[in-house]
Order: structure tokens, then sequence, then C-alpha cells
């Protein structure tokens, strides 16, 4: 079993998420200006907005799909990813409402995190109050943002790339044997950072110039060079997840 996955099917699904995911941005962005004046158009922005979350959630199954099978990932047709996947997208729309309710309390919790700082400074004895209470929420707002941006996707996408590929037909809780591969930990951090934190920085950053034209140049190419990383992170980290999936429950039969 290898991890190389085909060249040309990778470019495929590499260009199929990037211009996906920014055509998908397009509709939403136009979606929001359907006017809601009468029961049709209502109607009609609500199919708009189902066949546009239908879509995105295709092609990320469809991804998912390919880079978790051997016979998907060595083949440069990506078609055949897809219409597995296609079988198992109400699966995979569950897997996602999962996580997405476990990062929506997370990221909530973040609120909380100056309360919980003064908390634990004046709960803990004079001894180990080791910094301000500020400190204190800063570090507890960091290891949110930790679970929130690293933990919670790293136990999430093993199970997703399982159910892009089979659905719930199989045993979910196998795809979690990677977790205890260090090397599993280490990628993921390393693709996550390129992938968040670089983009994030890149978008962030602030170069003060008094020719705006000069300013608004770059702040266009800093946002497409952001996109490009983080599709390429995405697709990296998918590859990676998937491949060592496959070997984990290959070497479990």
């Amino acid at each position: 079993m290898k991890m190389h996955a085909n060249p040309a099917g990778t470019l495929k699904l590499w260009l199929l998420n990037f211009f996906g995911v920014a055509a998908a941005g397009a509709a939403w962005y136009f979606w929001l200006l359907i006017p809601d004046a009468h029961g049709w158009q209502v109607a009609g922005s609500a199919l708009a907005v189902l066949c546009i979350i239908f879509l995105v959630v295709w092609l990320r199954a469809g991804t998912l799909a390919y880079f978790r099978l051997t016979e998907f990932r060595e083949h440069p047709a990506v078609w055949p990813a897809f219409r597995r996947a296609l079988h198992h997208v109400i699966a995979l729309v569950l897997w996602v409402i999962v996580a997405f309710f476990v990062e929506w309390y997370l990221w909530r919790l973040r609120a909380y995190a100056p309360q919980y700082g003064v908390w634990l400074w004046q709960k803990l004895p004079s001894v180990l109050r080791l910094g301000t209470p500020r400190q204190l929420a800063e570090w507890t707002d960091w290891k949110i943002q930790f679970f929130f941006w690293y933990l919670v996707p790293a136990v999430w996408l093993p199970v997703a790339t399982t159910v892009a590929a089979f659905g719930f037909k199989t045993r979910l809780t196998r795809s979690w044997r990677v977790l205890k591969r260090p090397l599993y930990w280490l990628w993921f951090a390393a693709l996550i950072l390129i992938g968040v934190y670089v983009p994030y920085k890149l978008i962030g950053w602030v170069n003060y110039k008094a020719d705006l034209k000069v300013e608004a140049w770059s702040m266009g190419l800093r946002f497409f060079a952001a996109y490009v990383i983080a599709t390429t992170a995405w697709v990296a980290v998918v590859c990676m997840t998937g491949w060592r999936v496959e070997r984990e429950d290959a070497a479990a039969d």
C-alpha cells in the first residue's frame, strides 16, 4: 500500500476544490441578494442554498473518498470516487453536524475565558499564582483554540474519510487507530500550521502604504496566496489522513 497518490488525480482534486469552493462562495454571495418579497422567491432561495450545501459536501466527500482507498488514489480518474461518495453524502452531513456543534460549543467557551481566568486565580493558593488573571485567561483561550483548530479536527477527519467512502456500514472506531501514531499527529500539526496559521498571518498583515492602489493590489495578492495555501494544505492533510487510516484498517484485518 503506497502513500503516493496519482499526480494527475491529485491535481484534478486540487483544481476542483480550488474553483469549487470559490464558486460556492460566489454563489452564496449572490444568494444573499435574492429578494424575498414573495413566497416563490423564498422557496427558490431555500432550494438554492440547499443545492449549494449539497454540492460543497459532495465535493468534500469525493475528495475524502479518493484519498481513502487505494483503488481511487492510484488512478488519475476522480469521478469513480465522487460517484461512490454520492451514496454517502447524507452520512457525511450527519458527521459534519456533529463536528459543527462541538466546534460551535468550543468557540462559545472563549467568551468565558476572562471569567475563568479570574476564578482560577482566586482559587489557586498564593504560591501557585504564577501569573495574573489576564494571563490565565489568555492561557485558557489558547487552550480552547488548540482544541478548536487542532485536536477536534484531528479526531474528526479519520472518521470522515471512512464515512465518505463507506458510510456507516463499517466500524468507524477502527479509523481512530491512526490516533495512536505519533507521526499522524506531527503531520497533522504541520499541515494545520501551514493551512490555517500561515493564511491567517497573510490576511492579517497590514502594510501601510500611501498609495491605496498598491495596498489594494497587496491585499488581493495576499488573499489569493492564502487561498492557494489553504487549498493545498487541505488536499495534503486529506491525502495523509486517508492513506494512514487505510493502512491501519488493513493491518487490523
